[in-house]
């Protein structure tokens, strides 16, 4: 995953549609992407499918097999800076999925795997066509107190 630029949130929707078609393809209603992260590290943990009966059919090895044209966030370090730009490349459903999870919350939330890190959600609703991310911070709360005599 790379980090924070303002060509994640180009990735993000140059990968929109793509995925929306392809979910569709498979007749999936819905997809939630979960993924969490804290110590310096992240990914995605889980896909839920919908509907349940897809799921069951064993519809994640398909997801791992179809492929579609994605848009990846690439990076190349010239003069002294890391130039960001979109490369299409053939991607499996699956790997765009988890890809486009973590660019999307990286472009709201760089580092967010840091530290005590965050997790959330992405929930695709292909029949309505929307995405929603939802992201939780963690992070250690301290109180102080000093006393005198």
């Amino acid at each position: 995953m790379m980090g924070y630029s303002p060509k994640s949130f180009e990735a993000v929707r140059a990968n929109r549609q793509p995925l929306l078609t392809a979910l569709a393809a498979l007749a999936i209603t819905q997809l939630v992407v979960r993924y969490e992260g804290g110590g310096d590290s992240g990914d995605v943990s889980e896909l839920e499918i919908f509907p349940e009966s897809l799921a069951q059919a064993n519809i994640a090895n398909t997801l791992k097999v179809e492929q579609l044209t994605y848009h990846c966030l690439a990076a190349e370090y010239q003069d002294g800076e890391y130039r960001y730009f979109l490369q299409e490349q053939q991607s499996s459903i699956d790997s765009a999925l988890r890809d486009f999870t973590l660019t999307w919350v990286d472009a709201h939330h760089g580092g967010w795997e840091n530290n005590d890190g965050g997790s959330g959600t992405v929930t695709i609703n292909v029949t309505e066509g929307t995405f929603r991310l939802e992201h939780t911070e963690y992070y250690t709360e301290c109180s102080n107190y000093e006393y005198d005599l």
